[in-house]
Formats: structure tokens, C-alpha cells, sequence
């Protein structure tokens, strides 16, 4: 190859790696500049980045009204308001406004001309607006797209339309009832100490705690023993509950008329030690209705539940009460005389000086137990824990009583205090009896089976007779050896 053509062509391929420098230089130029674009693109759609631990105050525009809530010692709290009506703030939802605003980000952009804002709700919207020291972090929010995609938002002094997570602009925008604290009952099961449920004219159970902190029963059946347990279980589920909406306020009569709520089927008020009050009325429902009408009487607030939410409604007093009808401890007892039908027994507990004793038909005199064997000395108890431990079938209040019937079954109690107690069955008939204590009727119907059963007072009687000539054939074969 000559020189020429060799100069010829070192020339061409250093003119080819120029025009591919410069073709990899503009490429990537380009490419740099569609990706500061891109980034200057996304970090146009990153409305707020602060953080949400930092804000001392928000401020809520709502068709409502206006409403700024301040952090305090105590927490959240509305500070100012122009809405006429008394809410207990929701300050989990405070705290959710304040998450999402940290850090939010548009999904897209619109251009949007000034006389299509009305079509995007941006004429007239809600407001939010966090405080952070000087710094104030706000937007205005319009309507949810078509699809319900996104939610339609602006910036102050910003002329850009921004499309946000639908969810979280449902949340931001949120209203009146976002506001609410959604809680059936917004205080603590622990801070109450009267509870009545009323049905109609009926009262299905009125509860108060006396001042040693138990309950006690004053309808329908006073003074009747409580299971505490299942009244506090009882309360921890209420004010658990959550309403699903809340409706109106009620401003005139002509509320309580449309939504069933001028005679309403339940009520059910509740006070604390301090002496808040709270009374809530319920309409008449059926388990197939998709939601179930309330009204709080101190606010006129009208709100829905579900069906489902409003079982407690059903609770009658015997849930609240244990299953026994007069229940003492052994140690509070010196004798207990039982009839049951044609059999007789005594039960006598000397703590004086640690004896016990027993007698029936059964025996020929009376045994002391405190000094028998410790199987005799267990019967002894569970025959007493057989009478004491006695449970009722169910209640009937409104009974009627035959006067000059007689009872069949009596258990008298002498206290150690020296008073005495009488809980005495009248048969209804070969099944069930009516329980009166002291001659009172209690409302509560014991079953034979009770007396009977497998567990009952006959049966363990028998044991405690068969166990003791038991014994008594032994010391005497031993005696005779």
C-alpha cells in the first residue's frame, strides 16, 4: 500500500473517531438532560418533606367549619373553633395528617386553566395546614378523579394542579366525621361506676360501684351478687366499639322522627367517678338491617353501628350475676341446718376451738370431724361447698307466688356475726323451684338436678353417710382384733 493511501486512510478513521466522540458526547448529553429532567420532574412531585414529630399545630378547613388543634401536655386538642357543636377529637387522625403531609408526593401534574378549577373541586375546597415553628405547610383539596385513582390538590401561590394517592386524599380531606373520636364511649372501662341498660319501659340491669369499688345490682333484682368479671369484660367490649358514621346533629325534633330516634327502643347511660355522664339512645333494629341508628343525648349527635356492634344490647342482669343464690365461705359460717324433702342434716364449725361436727337421720348421734381422717374431714367440705355452692337455672322476676305454699327445702345459716340467713326452694312443680331468701322471693328458679345431680347436696350426702359407716366398720373390726 503507498503512503497516500495509507495517510488517506489514518485520516478517515481519525474523522470517524471524532464524529463517534462527538455522536457519544451529544448522546450523552441528551441522556444527562432527560435525566436531570426526570429527576427535576420527580422532586417536583415531592410536595413536603419535613418531619411530622415536628408540628405544634394544624389547622382544618372543612364545609363545617374551621378548626386549629394545638399540641399540647396533654395531647392534641382543638384551641379554636367557629363550628356551634361540642366534639371529643379524634387525635389518632391529627397524627395520621400529620404522617401523611411529611412526606407527600404527587403522583402526576395537570394544567389546569383557571376556569376549569370548579370541575377538579378547587373553586371552593377544604384546607390543611401544619405548623412547624415559622414554617406553615399547606394545601387545598378538590374532588377525587372519575376513577377514583387520585385526589385533585393545590399549593398556596402555585398554579399547578398535583394528583395524589387516592387513600390518602380521602384521609387528608377527610371532614367532619374523620375529626369525631369514632368510639361508641371515649373513656376508660376502669373510670366507670354506673352502668343501666333500659329496654323500653323495662330496665334490663342497673349496676353501680359502691364505695369499696364493688358492684352492685339496684334493678331489676337488688342487691343481687355480681360477677365482677363479667361486668368489667362487659365494659372493656363497649368502649372498644366504634361507630361506622356519624350522621347529623340532631336540631330539631323532626331529626329524631326520621331516623327512629324520638322513642327509642334502648338507652343506655353510663357515668364515671367524676361524675360524667353519657346517655345514648338506640332505634329499634333487626339483625338483617345493614345499620342500626343512635343519638347521643348530651350532644344531639346522631350516628350509625352495625347490627353486629350493638349485641351488648341484648345483655340481660343474670349475665351480670354469679350463678349462686346466697354464696358464704366456710370460715364466715357456724352452722348450717339443711332440709331436703324427708332428710335432715346439721353442719357445725366450732372455730373457737377448731372442731367441726356433724348429724343426720342418718346416724345414730352426733360426729365430730375435725378428728376423723382426711377423707372424712374433705367430704365434710365439699357436702358444705354442695349447699353454699348452690346455682340457679334462670330468672323469672314477674312470677307468681302462691302465699300459703310451703317450702320443700331450706338451708338456715348462722353467721359468725350470730345472724341468720334462710334460703328456702318452693316446688313449681317436680322440676323447678322459686328461691326466696329470708322469705323474699329472688326472682331465680332452681332445678332439681341442682339438689340431685351429680353434684348436688343428696348425692354428696349419701357419700358423707357412706364413708362414715365406712369408717365406723373399720374401727370396730379393729377394735375387735
Amino acid at each position: 500500500m503507498s503512503t497516500k493511501k495509507i495517510k488517506a486512510l489514518v485520516i478517515a478513521l481519525v474523522v470517524l473517531l471524532i464524529v463517534g466522540i462527538c455522536a457519544y458526547i451529544a448522546v450523552d448529553t441528551l441522556k444527562s438532560r432527560e435525566e436531570q429532567a426526570a429527576l427535576e420532574e420527580k422532586n417536583s412531585l415531592q410536595l413536603f418533606d419535613f418531619d411530622e414529630n415536628s408540628i405544634e399545630k394544624v389547622e382544618i378547613e372543612v364545609p363545617e367549619g374551621h378548626f386549629t388543634v394545638e399540641n399540647s401536655v396533654d395531647g392534641w386538642e382543638i384551641t379554636s373553633t367557629d363550628y356551634k357543636y361540642d366534639i371529643h377529637l379524634n387525635a389518632f387522625y391529627i397524627n395520621t395528617i400529620c404522617n401523611y403531609m411529611s412526606n407527600l408526593t404527587a403522583l402526576k401534574k395537570l394544567n389546569v386553566s383557571s376556569e376549569d378549577m370548579a370541575g377538579y373541586g378547587l373553586e371552593t375546597c377544604s384546607s390543611l395546614t401544619c405548623y412547624s415553628g415559622s414554617e406553615a405547610y399547606t394545601i387545598y383539596i378538590g374532588n377525587p378523579s372519575a376513577t377514583e385513582e387520585y385526589f385533585y390538590i393545590m399549593r398556596p401561590d402555585d398554579a399547578t394542579v398535583y394528583a395524589i394517592d387516592f387513600d390518602k386524599g380521602q384521609v387528608l380531606k377527610g371532614g367532619l366525621s374523620y375529626l369525631k373520636d369514632p368510639y361508641l364511649i371515649n373513656w376508660l372501662d376502669v373510670n366507670i361506676n354506673y352502668v343501666k341498660l333500659q329496654h323500653k319501659d323495662d330496665i334490663s340491669f342497673e349496676i353501680e360501684k359502691d364505695e369499696n369499688n364493688r358492684w352492685q345490682m339496684f334493678a331489676p333484682l337488688a342487691n343481687a351478687p355480681l360477677n365482677g368479671a363479667n361486668i368489667n369484660s362487659m365494659l372493656t367490649s363497649v368502649t372498644r366499639l366504634q361507630v361506622d358514621s356519624f350522621v347529623k346533629m340532631a336540631e330539631s325534633p323532626q331529626d329524631l322522627i326520621d331516623y327512629h330516634l324520638d322513642d327509642p327502643a334502648y338507652q343506655f347511660t353510663v357515668r364515671t367517678e367524676f361524675g360524667d355522664t353519657m346517655t345514648i339512645d338506640f332505634a329499634e333494629f333487626d339483625q338483617k338491617d345493614s345499620e342500626v341508628y343512635l343519638v347521643y343525648e348530651e350532644s344531639g349527635q346522631i350516628a350509625t353501628m352495625t347490627p353486629n356492634r350493638v349485641s351488648f344490647l341484648q345483655t340481660n342482669a343474670s349475665e351480670l350475676m354469679t350463678d349462686k343464690i346466697f354464696s358464704p365461705d366456710m370460715t364466715e359460717v357456724s352452722a348450717l341446718d339443711v332440709t331436703v324433702d324427708d332428710l335432715h342434716f346439721s353442719m357445725t364449725m366450732d372455730a373457737e376451738n377448731s372442731k367441726t361436727f356433724f348429724n343426720s337421720d342418718n346416724i345414730v348421734s352426733e360426729i365430730e370431724i375435725s378428728g376423723n381422717t382426711d377423707e372424712i374431714q374433705k367430704m365434710f367440705n365439699q357436702l358444705f361447698l354442695t349447699v353454699s355452692n348452690l346455682t340457679y337455672d334462670s330468672l323469672d322476676i314477674d312470677a307468681e307466688i302462691d302465699e300459703n305454699a310451703e317450702p320443700t327445702v331450706m338451708f338456715r345459716y348462722t353467721l359468725m356475726d350470730g345472724t341468720e340467713t334462710e334460703l328456702s326452694l318452693v316446688p313449681v312443680d317436680d322440676t323447678f323451684y322459686q328461691a326466696f331468701l329470708n322469705g323474699e322471693y329472688t326472682g331465680k328458679i332452681v332445678r332439681r338436678r341442682a339438689l340431685s345431680g351429680s353434684a348436688g347436696v343428696l348425692t354428696y350426702h349419701e357419700k358423707m353417710i357412706d364413708l362414715l359407716e365406712m369408717n365406723s366398720e373399720k374401727t370396730q373390726t379393729s377394735e375387735t382384733e
